[in-house]
């Protein structure tokens, strides 16, 4: 029952991140609910009293959220450039957030600020900026919103500007870490770094290529300080002190040496909490160990499950937002299924000899957490190696095991400089066997949704304890023929779909259009892309939209024209995914922007097509697309006005893909023979007032028009231009109001989707 109700809380948090109710009514209800059950427990329906009990934890992990949200501060006036002082308590390597102290009006705020800086947490910084509201982030579907987390954390507002200067923190923690830092630095330990990483959680000085090759080699919880790191940290106190107190007879004899061993480890792991900084992970880490060790200390470690389910729900109740959170995710599925698995082989283990028994037991706990996450670790990294197991019987025991108590020992040893450097050398031996090693990772795999998830858990989970006769029988009855229909329906939508849809990607000031033509066509026009920042739109928005909708393969992927707002995604999509053709311009003014493009496509052996007015490509059930500019004599000048227009045709709708074309092009467009009427008009060059003339669009004459816009450039799009679309009764969809617009038709209607 407690396992239950626990599934229950996190199942009202979830469901209030989604369906948000108002606290009052939540409250009103759980009071209501709470009454109901102790009514039912005295009259003695204990059925009854335990359906109450699981509803009220659902309402209860629905008001715990909601309370989140009567915290949160009003939208932020923006009131000019200002200095900001506070102290870091978040860093990364392109962001951080800090803790605002002055100006006093607003100390105790937490501020986002994007920007790369050596900063590390703990440190005092002087900002000037602007104090803004979060910026929203990208509305797509299947994707969670990055500003809607960062509120449940408790950061409101961002600073937009720069960090003037950076010193140390006062605080007493900050010495010891500075202190423990510089000791590292100073012993000249080999992969320092990961030493500091390893022991005080500073990942600020990890290379990309390190962090790459531990992420394709599935190893890269190593890298932070999470549940493993603690497991040896608490283990190495529990064995120092358990060997102490078995000194004396007396504790030895009544066998109370375990649990007041595990009583004195509980403030080691707290101290080395506030050591490896406090971030949420290590404190989700302390909960569970000093839960754990509580248990020992009262002889109730066999509930191990109960243990991890009140791990869960204290987690919970104290940082609600954690559920939505990969490290949480993944901790929590990986620890039940290595605690599953245990109790399913342990009857095996015991026949073997203790050397292999110790080799079992960690090939099958590395097996058991990669197979058991493996939907989280797809829903959030997009890929995975199934030879992980294999890299974690290297990485696991050289770097949490020798390399850890090592380097923690030479930190609080007097002449631990040896310490240090022979940890770096383990480090070393690690890094260099995990980089023979690294093969098998797979990249780009599909995404399960939720639904998708929980079947895979409950079929693994199954498996477990197949045995059993009625876990037999339900997997035979229920779960297999739900696998089955599940896969079924994801085939009909992937290759057997009659509809022509059209995804308008929200990627900010550019463009980015996915269509899905019948029987699993596939088209991406445009990949959108940001000026001067380091953002990938191609990793972090198109690639997770597309391998939701289970699309690893693209048939073509089309450049209306090579400006960063509409060709930057397309790298990474040519890089990683399957394409089979490559449509795009060409000539002079096309080769600066494309070469890029002509490097991965030559790599990879990618066929390329520069379509001319006239071109007509053929799709399924009488869909297709055709080419109306540029012709042979279209300027090349300007390479807005060499984009590609396209059309695509199911039945008596179509679609206009006008690029950012202007006012000359279109003109020509309406005096040329090429058909223009089309049902959907994806307004030119996101709204410029040098484009969408009058007589532009009462040519087109669309039902409704799609603009695909953000912010960046003053003026775009026109007042001008709205009011054109408006005084010709023209329906106005806008991807930076209503996210990713999503319009699909049969052939003779259209049915339209927004994401907001």
């Amino acid at each position: 029952m407690f396992i239950a109700s626990v599934l229950a809380f996190v199942t009202g948090i979830y469901a209030e991140a989604f369906h948000q109710l108002t606290f009052p009514a939540l409250l009103i209800s759980l009071v209501a609910l709470v009454v109901l059950t102790h009514f039912l427990l005295r009259k003695g329906h204990l059925r009854l009293t335990g359906t109450a009990l699981v509803i009220s934890f659902v309402l209860a992990g629905m008001l715990r959220l909601a309370l989140v949200s009567l915290d949160q501060l009003p939208p932020i006036v923006d009131t000019g450039p200002s200095l900001y002082r506070g102290t870091i308590v978040e860093s990364s390597k392109s962001s951080k957030v800090i803790e605002i102290e002055e100006p006093r009006h607003l100390s105790g705020i937490r501020a986002l600020i994007r920007i790369e800086h050596p900063s590390v947490t703990g440190h005092r910084v002087t900002v000037l900026g602007t104090l803004k509201d979060i910026a929203a982030t990208f509305k797509n579907p299947h994707q969670i919103s990055w500003r809607w987390v960062k509120k449940l954390e408790g950061t409101f507002c961002e600073i937009r500007g720069e960090i003037l200067s950076d010193r140390p923190g006062k605080r007493m923690i900050d010495g010891w870490r500075r202190y423990l830092a510089g000791k590292v630095d100073e012993s000249g330990a080999a992969h320092a770094p990961i030493v500091k990483a390893l022991t005080i959680g500073d990942t600020a000085g990890i290379d990309d290529n390190t962090r790459a090759l531990f992420l394709e080699t599935g190893t890269s919880h190593v890298l932070s300080i999470s549940g493993s790191h603690f497991a040896v940290v608490a283990g190495f106190f529990f064995f120092i002190a358990r060997f102490a107190f078995r000194a004396s007879s007396r504790m030895r004899q009544k066998g109370t040496d375990r649990r007041w061993a595990a009583l004195l480890t509980i403030p080691f792991t707290v101290l080395f909490m506030f050591v490896a900084g406090c971030s949420l992970p290590t404190i989700r880490a302390t909960i569970m160990i000093v839960i754990y060790m509580s248990a020992l200390f009262f002889e109730r470690e066999g509930h191990t499950l109960n243990a991890l389910f009140l791990s869960a729900l204290i987690i919970l109740l104290i940082f609600p937002h954690s559920l939505f959170s990969p490290s949480f995710q993944l901790t929590f599925i990986s620890v039940l299924f290595i605690i599953l698995t245990g109790r399913v082989i342990h009857p095996l283990l015991v026949k073997t000899g203790r050397l292999a028994r110790w080799f079992l037991s960690l090939t099958a706990v590395g097996l058991a957490a990669t197979i058991g996450t493996l939907p989280v670790v797809l829903y959030h990294f997009h890929g995975f190696n199934p030879l992980s197991f294999v890299h974690n019987l290297v990485a696991v025991p050289l770097m949490c095991l020798v390399s850890t108590p090592l380097a923690l020992a030479g930190l609080v040893a007097p002449f631990g400089g040896y310490l240090l450097r022979l940890s770096g050398e383990v480090i070393g031996v690690a890094v260099t066997t995990l980089d023979t090693l690294n093969r098998g990772y797979i990249y780009p795999v599909v995404r399960p949704n939720l639904p998708e998830a929980l079947l895979y858990l409950v079929a693994l989970l199954s498996l477990l304890f197949i045995r059993q006769r009625s876990v037999r029988l339900a997997f035979i009855a229920v779960v297999l023929p739900l696998l089955i229909i599940a896969g079924l329906v994801t085939w009909q939508k992937r290759f057997h779909n009659a509809e022509l849809c059209v995804s308008y990607i929200d990627v900010g000031l550019g463009d980015a259009m996915l269509v899905e033509a019948p029987r699993g066509v596939r088209l991406l026009i445009d990949g959108g892309g940001l000026h001067g920042t380091g953002f990938d739109t191609g990793r972090s928005v198109i690639a997770p939209l597309l391998l939701a909708k289970k699309i690893t393969t693209l048939d073509y992927v089309v450049n209306s024209h090579p400006h960063e707002d509409h060709i930057g995604g397309l790298r990474f999509i040519l890089s990683h995914f399957g394409v089979r053709t490559y449509m795009g311009l060409t000539g002079p003014a096309a080769q600066p922007s494309m070469k890029n493009i002509a490097d991965i496509l030559r790599k990879r052996g990618i066929p390329s097509l520069h379509p001319a007015a006239g071109d007509v490509l053929s799709f399924p059930l009488g869909s297709g697309m055709s080419v109306l500019t540029p012709s042979g004599t279209t300027s090349q000048d300007s390479l807005n006005d060499a984009s590609l227009v396209l059309r695509m045709t199911l039945g008596d709708r179509s679609f206009l893909f006008t690029g950012d074309i202007g006012e000359e092009v279109e003109n020509t467009l309406v005096l040329s023979p090429a058909p223009l009427r089309s049902s959907v008009l994806k307004v030119p060059h996101h709204g410029s007032r040098h484009s969408s003339t009058i007589h532009f669009i009462r040519a087109v004459r669309p039902d409704l028009a799609v603009l695909t816009v953000g912010p960046g450039i003053r003026g775009i799009p026109s007042p001008e231009t709205i009011a054109r679309y408006a005084s010709l009764s023209v329906p106005l969809y806008r991807t930076d109001r209503d996210g990713c617009i999503t319009v699909c038709t049969d052939g003779r209607k259209l049915t339209v989707k927004k994401e907001n």
